[in-house]
């Protein structure tokens, strides 16, 4: 029969361990569990599981003495108390083994690690645990052997994390810690959330250095920097790097913006010189043309009909192709005024774009005095053509 941790744990729960430190008393109450003493126990299985059958028979009714040691770690980790659970799994955290991942049972609080539920000092230190694997996560390289997170900010600098230096200390902050699970903790979890989206966050280098910062600025000078000392800080820390992030990032969003503001201001400008420029040379065009009927008089008033007509009908034309642009400048003025507001600036490019927005709105009423002067002419040349067409004929 293959086993597993869970089984081991169904034994655990209803052995009574009040008889020496590896020493417990089990009841055999039905066929269930008859069945799973004698399976644990087996020559197949006892190596693995380290359950041994000290006294008593292994029948129904009957009180067996057990030996049960740590099994196998493959199979998972048996803790007499919360102390010794702290003290052997925090070291395990890291770095990422088989055995940091192994599920565990506490005898003096009867928790199993798959439990749906855990106790108030369980629930702190996981989220201490977590803490410990963002930080490895967010730093320059990870010393192992002797138990150090190295990160590189201002200085190069460590963050020791073997708490069985002070494993009183650590034990001490864990317990009020777990009485504060919606004040304290909820912020390293909190902090934990904001540091754990390094793999796909494109500002992680800047979240990286601001946390090297922010590390380095609460390190005590001649006394060694540990885990403690973060979970100490962690309010700080967390309200600190949230803000240095947001100064960082507006200031990012800013030159987007100014880069952004530049680029239309530009387009503004290039739109307005094309409005009523595209009409130029058709303008320009008109004295030449109403100076041919003069250089052509002489050929007959027939001929010079033909070309006061042919004068008046582009004169006509040059006219509505100006008045289309005219259209087109005054959408692009109404576009200028709006921007500010439709383009979402940020209240700091305001003055910014209000330069560039006078520049604009100035060459705007250059190329409207431009139309005016340019329609007057037009003006001018069918008068002109009509009159020499009616003088013509009669």
């Amino acid at each position: 029969m293959t086993i597993d941790f869970s089984d081991l744990v169904k034994l655990y729960r209803k052995a009574d361990f009040g008889h020496g430190s590896v020493g417990a008393l089990y009841r055999i109450e039905n066929d269930e569990m008859l069945s799973l003493v004698k399976t644990l126990t087996s020559d197949n299985n006892a190596e693995r599981t380290r359950i041994e059958v000290l006294k008593g028979k292994t029948q129904i009714g009957e009180t067996v003495e057990l030996e049960i040691l740590q099994p196998k770690t493959s199979i998972g980790w048996l803790y007499d108390n919360v102390d010794d659970f702290v003290k052997g799994d925090f070291l395990r955290t890291l770095p990422h083994s088989n055995n940091g991942k192994k599920p565990y049972y506490i005898k003096s609080i009867n928790f199993y690690s798959e439990n749906d539920d855990s106790p108030e000092i369980i629930t702190a230190y996981v989220s201490i645990q977590t803490l410990l694997l963002r930080l490895e996560s967010m730093a320059a390289y990870l010393d192992s052997a002797n138990r150090k997170i190295i990160f590189v900010g201002k200085q190069t600098f460590e963050l020791h994390y073997d708490i069985s230096k002070n494993l009183d200390g650590f034990k001490l902050l864990l317990a009020n810690y777990a009485k504060d699970l919606d004040g304290r903790v909820k912020v390293i979890n909190d902090f934990c959330v904001w540091l754990d989206d390094g793999d796909t966050c494109k500002h992680v280098d800047v979240k990286k250095s601001i946390l090297a910062v922010l590390l380095s600025d609460i390190q005590t000078p001649l006394k060694t920097f540990d885990i403690i000392d973060v979970i100490e800080n962690i309010e700080f820390l967390y309200t600190s790097a949230r803000g240095q992030l947001s100064i960082y990032l507006e200031d990012f969003k800013y030159e987007k913006f100014v880069q952004k503001l530049e680029e239309n201001s530009e387009k503004f400008i290039s739109r307005v010189n094309d409005s009523i420029s595209k009409v130029l040379s058709q303008i320009l065009a008109l004295p030449i043309a109403a100076a041919v009927p003069v250089i052509l008089k002489g050929q007959g008033k027939s001929s010079e009909i033909v070309i006061y007509v042919a004068l008046l009908v582009y004169a006509t034309i040059c006219y509505f192709a100006l008045s289309t642009q005219k259209a087109v400048l005054d959408h692009l003025e109404s576009e200028v005024n709006s921007f500010g507001k439709e383009g979402k600036l940020p209240k700091n490019l305001g003055e910014k774009w209000t330069i560039e927005k006078k520049k604009i709105l100035l060459l705007i009423d250059k190329q409207t005095h431009l139309y005016w002067v340019m329609r007057g002419i037009i003006c001018i040349v069918i008068a002109y053509s009509a009159f020499k067409i009616f003088d013509t004929l009669f």
